[in-house]
């Protein structure tokens, strides 16, 4: 396997596409991609699904990614990370926007490389799927129209979940069944609550904050601290790049690029564009 230092990462959060594939080696200055040179050599050698192609799986929401259906501009810190992995080994990206069943099913059925988004690291998941290790780490959040500071204060109320997702499981631990309302999507949750069908409802920390101020909603939303009392329904989510399980090369390549991506700080500022700071976001809550 060759390999070859990391170049600088583009530093915008958003590249325009007239497509949604993307051709690697993208301009720093413009965030446009040009196709890969001629002599374009790899920094690390693996196989991927089309020859010459990095295939995403995208799950939409930022500060992950975000592909507008119109005029096909890419957001969020795949646009920065994934496309500079691609750059770096010689490759254009195909953003393919999915649902989450869709997307994991695409990975699995060898479809699809990578998922991008803001997958959340879990020993299910990496039953099926290769992980790379954490690009950041994900508070919980809790949405309502006052203020709540810990999972105590939901006791007795009616929270929304979407339904299958990570915290449906440890939330009815802690609130019982008839605490929890389960949802086909995180919109459905938002109007119960606007509307006192529900008395909050709970989501990853990131999202549903960028979530809650692009619609204007008047919503409160509280990032609850690691509690003890609630390990695992409160320990902060950690987002990473799924890939094909059987590829180890595509991920030991991937996984290298996301390290050297935080230990330069590239992580930490396209993060801090979206409004996501603070330690436990780029350390994780040991630090």
């Amino acid at each position: 396997m060759s390999k070859k230092s990391l170049k600088p990462l583009a530093l915008s959060g958003a590249v325009a596409l007239s497509m949604l594939t993307l051709s690697a080696c993208a301009s720093a200055d413009t965030g446009t991609t040009d196709a890969p040179a001629a002599d374009c050599v790899p920094a690390a050698e693996f196989d991927t699904v089309t020859a010459g192609k990095l295939t995403v799986a995208g799950i939409q929401q930022l500060p992950g990614l975000d592909v507008d259906p119109v005029s096909k501009e890419v957001r969020g810190l795949d646009s920065v990370l994934l496309v500079g992995f691609a750059e770096e080994n010689c490759l254009e990206v195909d953003f393919q926007p999915l649902p989450g069943p869709a997307a994991m099913a695409a990975m699995t059925e060898g479809k699809a490389d990578i998922g991008g988004g803001g997958w959340y690291r879990t020993p299910a998941r990496g039953e099926v799927m290769g992980q790379t290790d954490p690009i950041w780490y994900d508070q919980l959040a809790v949405f309502s129209k006052g203020e709540i500071a810990s999972v105590d204060e939901l006791k007795g109320k009616k929270v929304g979940i979407v339904g299958g997702s990570v915290f449906e499981a440890p939330l009815t631990e802690a609130l019982g069944v008839d605490g929890v309302a389960l949802y086909q999507s995180i919109d459905a949750v938002f109007e119960d609550v606007i509307a006192g069908r529900i008395d909050a409802g709970m989501g990853a920390g990131a999202t549903t904050t960028i979530q809650v101020k692009d619609r204007g909603l008047d919503l409160v939303v509280s990032i609850l601290a690691p509690d003890p009392a609630y390990a695992v329904l409160t320990a902060p989510g950690e987002p990473n790049y799924p890939f094909t399980k059987t590829n180890t090369a595509l991920g030991d390549a991937l996984n290298a690029y996301v390290q050297a991506a935080r230990a330069d700080g590239t992580v930490e500022r396209e993060l801090a564009s979206y409004g996501v700071t603070g330690d436990i976001a780029i350390n994780g809550p040991q630090q």
